[in-house]
């Protein structure tokens, strides 16, 4: 069930009126048995899966805490992790490794891939980690891990939320406040706007384009590479909005996953700003470790202080967790290949331009100068984010080097009206909500004074049913991860 279908709405208003008239277990059952319903509806072997997955989340944090010494509880931790990764590399990497090894293999491991399984193995990976760390008592209720594992807004593509956030939340009871409503509605109505409204749009454009990406000139090409950039992010950033506004109405507070990221001046600052729950989970649980491992090993070196040792451990650290970012994404070389350019990014930044100085998420601009200097590097970042997404969106290595080829040398910059028409009406929408949500610095695009409210609801439903070119139909990009 796809949060654009029209199954999904008579979907939520019935869990909604189920769970409206209970107290705090009953309406944790309630959305346990809305979210079995919901995730099982794609394939009922899912569930079996997603039952591991509670049931390690149920019973390793336990374990932990009853371990008389730390090295047992250390035991119950890593065989914890070790069950949650291994899961998720035989349903999701298996095959990509047996075949990147030259090992043919037959169908019928495909069949069970389950959808979301990178974000509700990350969340329960945070789990085990906070509860090692003390952030968190361990739950003793089934029903409390249970809404935990499979809370049905956060189940198919996060946002990934931490254990230390999101436990305490579901442990709560959560009551009904108009509030709430208020907030999940035009979370859930601009998140309709972007994804339906503006990703489905561009979908069939950028399709068109990379299937022939051997022969477009280089005018299509360039089109293609900013529709998916556009797409992308709508997309994603608009699947979020819905999530968050589903759980609002449920009253909980997810957290925040898109900030404008294509306003960014590094790459730093896009990595804040571009989905955040996973770039936080993996700089909490994944680059700081890496670092501290990497700093230990340097100091054996003898540099002459810790800035000489940080300009090692950093471009290490940060190939490695972007590396295994990229993986994260999808099994595939492609997306290793992405997460590679963007280790690179990153390192050369921090050891050329930044060194030891902090990075503003965005730094104030006081003159001509400085605003010259700030456009010229958001265009730069832009510039090669839209680059890497073209070998995040090809099929192959192969074809993303002949695309990104093309790009620069097919010559021929003629384009289709219509074409273009569809790419100038989804920019300049994301431009005019991304410039609001950036100029007030919160999330609430409908917060207009009096009757001007009203009327940019009704304009937002509107843009949803007038340019909704999917229907419903088409997939949110990130589920295939």
């Amino acid at each position: 069930m796809l949060f654009s279908q029209a199954l999904f709405l008579p979907f939520l208003l019935s869990t909604f009126l189920l769970w409206l008239p209970w107290r705090a277990t009953g309406r944790k059952l309630v959305l346990v048995a809305a979210s079995l319903v919901f995730y099982g509806a794609w394939d009922l072997r899912f569930l079996l899966l997603l039952g591991a997955v509670w049931l390690v989340v149920l019973l390793v944090p336990q374990a932990m805490a009853r371990a008389t010494t730390p090295a047992a509880g250390k035991r119950w931790f890593v065989g914890g992790v070790a069950a949650l990764l291994l899961l998720l590399f035989f349903f999701k990497y298996f095959d990509f490794f047996l075949g990147s090894l030259g090992v043919e293999v037959a169908g019928a491991l495909r069949i069970l891939l389950p959808v979301g399984i990178s974000f509700y193995t990350f969340q329960a990976i945070s789990y085990l980690v906070d509860a090692r760390r003390g952030k968190l008592e361990a739950s003793r209720s089934p029903l409390d891990t249970a809404l935990y594992v499979t809370f049905f807004p956060l189940l198919l593509a996060g946002p990934i939320e931490k254990g230390a956030r999101w436990l305490p939340q579901v442990q709560q009871y959560q009551p009904l406040r108009w509030q709430n409503i208020r907030d999940g509605v035009e979370r859930m109505l601009l998140g309709y706007v972007m994804k339906v409204g503006i990703a489905d749009t561009l979908a069939p454009l950028t399709n068109d384009v990379f299937a022939r990406s051997g022969t477009a000139g280089s005018g299509e090409l360039w089109l293609g590479a900013v529709a998916y950039s556009l797409q992308i992010l709508t997309d994603f950033a608009g699947y979020s909005l819905i999530a968050r506004g589903v759980a609002k109405l449920f009253g909980y507070e997810i957290i925040h996953n898109f900030e404008q990221p294509y306003f960014s001046r590094s790459f730093t600052e896009f990595w804040r700003r571009w989905h955040i729950s996973l770039s936080t989970w993996i700089w909490d649980y994944l680059f700081n470790p890496l670092t501290s491992f990497f700093l230990r090993r340097i100091a054996k070196l003898d540099l002459p202080d810790v800035k000489q040792e940080m300009r090692l451990a950093y471009p290490a650290a940060a190939m490695t967790t972007m590396l295994l970012c990229g993986l994260w994404h999808g099994a595939g070389f492609t997306f290793v290949v992405w997460g590679g350019l963007h280790g690179l990014f990153l390192s050369f930044e921090r050891l050329v331009i930044f060194g030891n100085k902090s990075v503003a998420r965005r730094k104030p601009i006081r003159n001509a100068a400085q605003l010259a200097k700030a456009v010229l590097a958001t265009a730069v970042v832009l510039l090669l984010v839209t680059l890497a997404w073209v070998v995040f969106r090809a099929a192959s290595l192969g074809e993303a080097a002949v695309y990104l080829q093309r790009m620069f040398t097919a010559g021929g910059w003629v384009v289709q009206p219509r074409d273009l028409a569809v790419l100038a009406a989804a920019l300049v929408s994301t431009v005019v909500i991304e410039s609001v949500l950036y100029a007030r610095r919160d999330e609430w695009f409908f917060r207009f004074a009096g009757p001007w409210r009203g009327l940019v609801y009704a304009a937002a439903v509107m843009y949803v049913i007038v340019f909704g070119g999917g229907s419903g139909n088409v997939p949110f990009i990130y589920f295939q991860f």
